[in-house]
């Protein structure tokens, strides 16, 4: 699947060269209709790997400025000049921050090229009729990922399921949560259904399986069992799908024996369900994010090219919240590190993704080709656990899950005995296994608890508190500008 990034780059420039402004301006390619642009399977495969090719601004956008730097996870005291995640992280946030205009361009471009190639898919001729289903499921899942993103950040948004004019786009106003939920669960389910519990083909590794479209529609649920749906019956349906999964552990997957060996280029698709594909080579197709938040002026032989873009560090609140002995402390950050000029400085920053074996491959400080897993197979556990506790408190299956996730971090097991004292158990090993990924922020809002756990952390470091509106972000004022009145605001913004 790597390999498929790189035959797609100048199948990509096509693609951009006839698309518009506003990635919800999904005019036909260049002058062609996408009918007549996409006429056999070859065209297919490429189309598909445009939209997984998307995926590669997603996490430094989505997962880190949207979410770590929204969070208690993240610090920053001052800034020598204007930095989104600097205004996201001290909830200064306005419609015309620019990372927010980002995250909705680079969502809906991936959403359009998934619609272009479902418009089409069923009217070309494929050798194999099995081919043909799964990639469809494959653009499925994947626009129903981005939807999903969409939902998380700022919640009723266009439902956009076909290619459309500059026109008919401004017919599109913005649907319900609800709406956009379960579009987001009836297009994992049928991609479930036509995708395959692994690939046995190394060209193939990298691509959705019936896993990662079972995880995030579990995930889904979660999300819609939480807040601000609060629709708890969701539960039952997020444990059902997880146990699923969960059956799968050592036919389909496999649990790493490591923490360490989750963040290895060398390791990459052995472990997760759904990464995004980096590769090194200066072509545009590495990774930038074990270079975001490593000091500029750290030894070469970490980092080749220096770190670069983010000014902030993990938190104290996050380091000083590890047990002792937690492993995944030091996989996770470090306050120490060795400059250029050997000298040994006292900052934090984070360490994981930072694969010093392949460092001498890379072309630049955004050129590193360590996969960033977007769904985990410890998430999913975590999740069951946490559904689980929900529905019916501690049973000692779930007991199980946490304990074997402490043993691999080096912790002691524990046995919480009550559902209050599981819940608290299940977030805070969420926290320390997740950190960094981009999940925290979004459980924090999930379990409503972002209210209580940001605004003691926000007055005691920035002197601020924020309320209950600011759980999404506000629509990015270019798309609020494109037709008065076709969309409405977010409280509070």
């Amino acid at each position: 699947m790597k390999r498929l990034i790189k035959i797609t780059a100048l199948f990509l420039l096509v693609l951009s060269a006839g698309s518009c402004k506003k990635y919800l301006d999904l005019a036909p390619i260049a002058n062609q209709s996408t009918a007549s642009f996409y006429k056999s399977e070859s065209d297919i495969d490429q189309a598909l790997a445009g939209v997984y090719n998307s995926l590669l601004a997603f996490p430094d956008v989505n997962n880190y400025n949207l979410s770590e730097c929204r969070s208690n996870n993240f610090y920053l005291a001052s800034v020598d000049a204007q930095r989104d995640y600097y205004s996201i992280n001290h909830f200064q946030v306005t419609s015309s921050l620019a990372m927010l205009e980002t995250a909705w361009a680079n969502d809906y471009k991936l959403i359009g090229r998934a619609n272009q190639v479902l418009d089409v898919i069923d009217n070309i001729t494929f050798l194999d009729s099995t081919k043909r289903k799964r990639e469809k499921a494959e653009a499925r899942f994947l626009r129903a990922y981005s939807y999903f993103e969409l939902v998380k950040a700022f919640g009723a948004v266009p439902l956009i399921q076909h290619v459309v004019t500059s026109d008919e786009v401004l017919n599109y106003g913005r649907v319900g949560v609800d709406t956009v939920y379960n579009f987001i669960t009836s297009e994992l389910q049928a991609a479930a259904a036509d995708l395959p519990y692994k690939y046995t083909a190394t060209a193939d590794k990298g691509r959705v399986t019936r896993l990662s479209a079972l995880g995030m529609l579990g995930r889904a649920y979660m999300f819609m069992a939480g807040y601000p749906m609060n629709k708890t019956q969701y539960y039952s349906n997020a444990q059902s799908v997880f146990q699923q999964v969960l059956s799968q552990e050592g036919t389909s997957w496999t649990f790493a024996p490591a923490y360490a060996a989750l963040f290895k280029a060398a390791n990459d698709n052995a472990y997760h369900f759904f990464e995004v594909q980096y590769i090194s080579g200066g072509q545009g197709f590495g990774s930038p994010i074990p270079g975001e938040v490593v000091p500029t002026d750290v030894t070469t032989q970490l980092m080749p090219y220096g770190g670069y873009y983010i000014s902030g560090e993990p938190s104290p609140d996050l380091i000083t919240s590890y047990e002792p002995g937690d492993v995944r402390e030091l996989l996770t950050l470090d306050t120490l590190y060795r400059n250029k000029s050997n000298v040994t400085i006292r900052r934090s920053w984070v360490r994981k993704y930072l694969d010093s074996s392949v460092a001498a491959t890379t072309k630049s400080s955004s050129d590193w080709p360590v996969n960033f897993p977007l769904l985990r197979s410890e998430d999913v556990m975590l999740m069951y656990a946490e559904a689980t506790n929900e529905i019916s408190g501690p049973n000692t299956t779930i007991t199980g899950i946490l304990n074997r996730i402490r043993t691999r971090a080096g912790l002691a097991g524990i046995t919480p005995p009550t559902q209050d004292s599981m819940r608290v158990a299940i977030r805070n090993e969420r926290r320390h296994e997740f950190a960094w990924e981009g999940i925290y922020w979004y459980d924090l809002v999930r379990t409503n608890r972002f209210l209580a756990v940001m605004n003691p952390w926000l007055q005691a470091n920035y002197q601020k508190t924020i309320d209950q509106t600011q759980y999404i972000y506000p629509i990015p004022q270019p798309e609020m500008n494109i037709k008065p009145g076709l969309y409405y605001p977010n409280p509070g913004y």
